[in-house]
């Protein structure tokens, strides 16, 4: 009965792999509506390597790539090449990475929840397959696969590397190694996990991994050997250049928290004042970083953040949370059974509990908090726990399952409705500000007219920020001619560029010489030299105006 029932659950499991894919490729060259600021630099500057072996600073990242002067992790910029080699530089090439990863990790999702359980059962089949059904249609997990970024990368190497560990055996344990390294130096939420969650695998399994050491003496070396290689990454991870993003969000520095640090100091010398011991203490200064960080990390557990929208909030589809609202009972009820599985090897249930209050730490140890992409890898833990939280209420009332599983298909369909109108029509729309949905529009337009101009400027910032990126990125400028121009000095968030007739900077006045093209923001262009054109986001606003002068 088994063996038949699972034959139908791999036809389950293709079904929902199949629904991933649509949901994660439909329409993906236009939803997001353009490639984002960290796609196009991801693009180019993989497009670069490809061309010529060096990225537009002229050097070959290893293990970071510069960008914007905020040394990102180059794992996925190397994971967009072969992509740009066969589709080209565009956006499709920088998000066929992510959406591939992503469906891979719903497939290891299934997996991994089928070895959690110390006998295989028709019970098992279904919690895994329902698991990584609730990560198929996840918002949170679509939102972020359909973009090409490291955070996605990060989250699959990770699933990828538990996936192996606990399969058990020394061959996918030492598979599951390199897995987290890829999960460590993908992005800078698993430098600060990784390292963490394996000290807590090892104690958890301290023993088995001792004795399967000890009885291998060939192992024991292997292993001494993959540790030194690993300790060299580390001290390139933490090296004071790969570390500068870090500082720069760092939730332990007071000057990232500037009005609460002085709110602090200023209850404080209040308590000094009326000499309360007790207020003494708990505003210390010192104990300021410790206090903001347990409020960041606890953050990412808030409900409302989670399962419901919240105005400004990046990296979610707007009017809904990161999960669909309808699940939060059914983890609460999924936790507490989780827990009382008896099915369930009990230091596997600590692996899963390890990885549920480890994920949000990167997110507590950085500003913007709670943060959907440093707290990515916390998703995949809260549809086990769903998926646990539903077949117990399906099971829990016999009498009534096939109304329950009707109502169930009918949550789904309306949830997926719901999802498609807000993420594929409003989403676009409301957010084509945020991707430089104007700029797309104006560079191939600038690009039709460069040669009956002497001077090009471009704005660098509100609308146009970054413009030096989005044109090199859009024009596919030659990387070669690039670096003999000089290449990029700075990528700092304020700097400057000017490479042939191009220049990137702030508008204050049309002082150009000679027959020169404006590209800038409404505010810095109205009423100034001859308008030409005008590019407007989706949601019909004006956010780029074009003129021109010959002086």
């Amino acid at each position: 009965m088994v063996k038949i029932f699972f034959k139908f659950q791999i036809i389950i499991l293709i079904g929902i792999l199949f629904t991933a894919v649509i949901l994660r490729s439909w329409k993906i060259d236009s939803v997001p509506p353009n490639a984002s600021m960290d796609e196009s630099s991801i693009g180019y500057n993989a497009y670069s390597v490809f061309r010529i072996g060096i990225d537009e600073y002229g050097q070959i990242p290893i293990l970071s790539h510069r960008s914007y002067d905020d040394w990102r992790r180059a794992t996925y910029l190397y994971m967009v090449l072969p992509f740009i080699l066969f589709l080209d530089l565009k956006v499709i090439s920088v998000r066929l990475p992510s959406i591939i990863l992503s469906v891979f990790t719903i497939c290891a999702l299934y997996f991994i929840v089928r070895s959690l359980f110390k006998k295989q059962s028709v019970y098992t089949y279904s919690i895994s397959l329902l698991a990584s059904f609730l990560l198929a249609i996840s918002p949170w997990h679509i939102y972020l696969s359909r973009i090409g970024h490291e955070s996605n990368a990060y989250l699959s190497f990770f699933v990828f590397s538990v996936l192996f560990f606990l399969m058990g055996g020394k061959k996918n344990i030492f598979i599951s190694v390199p897995f987290f390294i890829l999960a460590m130096i993908s992005y800078y939420a698993g430098q600060a996990l990784v390292p963490i969650f394996i000290v807590g695998i090892i104690i958890i399994f301290r023993n088995e991994i001792m004795q399967m050491l000890f009885k291998d003496k060939k192992l024991l070396l292997i292993s001494i050997i993959v540790l030194f290689f690993i300790a060299i990454i580390m001290k390139e991870l933490f090296s004071p250049e790969a570390m500068i993003r870090f500082r720069g969000t760092s939730t332990f520095n007071p000057e990232v928290h500037q009005n609460l640090f002085n709110k602090r100091v200023e209850l404080s010398n209040k308590a000094k004042n009326n000499n309360n011991i007790f207020e003494m203490f708990i505003y210390n200064r010192r104990l300021f970083p410790v206090q903001v960080f347990f409020e960041a990390y606890l953050s990412h557990f808030n409900p409302r953040w989670l399962f419901f929208s919240t105005p400004g909030a990046p990296h979610k589809i707007p009017n809904m949370g990161l999960l669909y609202n309808w699940q939060f009972p059914f983890i609460l009820i999924g936790i507490y059974i989780f827990i009382r599985n008896i099915n369930i090897n009990s230091k596997f249930k600590q692996v899963v509990f390890l990885w549920a209050l480890l994920a949000p730490l990167p997110g507590g140890l950085a500003t913007q908090a709670p943060h959907a992409m440093r707290s990515y890898v916390l998703l995949p833990v809260l549809e086990l726990f769903t998926a646990f939280g539903l077949l117990y209420i399906h099971q829990l009332f016999k009498g009534t399952q096939r109304y329950l599983e009707l109502l169930f298909l009918i949550v789904i369909g309306f949830s997926l409705v719901y999802f498609y109108q807000n993420y594929f029509i409003i989403f676009p729309r409301e957010q084509s500000q945020s991707f430089q949905y104007a700029s797309s529009n104006v560079i191939p337009y600038v690009l039709s007219r460069k040669n009956e101009y002497k001077s090009i400027i471009f704005s660098n910032i509100d609308n146009l920020y970054q413009s030096y990126m989005l044109f090199l990125y859009q024009s596919k400028y030659d990387p070669l001619l690039y670096q003999k121009q000089g290449g990029t000095k700075s990528g700092g968030y304020a700097e400057e560029h000017a490479f042939g007739k191009y220049e990137f900077k702030p508008i204050n006045n049309l002082i150009k010489k000679g027959k020169t093209m404006y590209i800038g923001n409404v505010y810095e262009l109205q009423n100034k030299g001859k308008l030409i054109a005008e590019f407007k986001s989706l949601n019909g606003n004006v956010d780029i105006l074009v003129v021109e002068t010959n002086e």
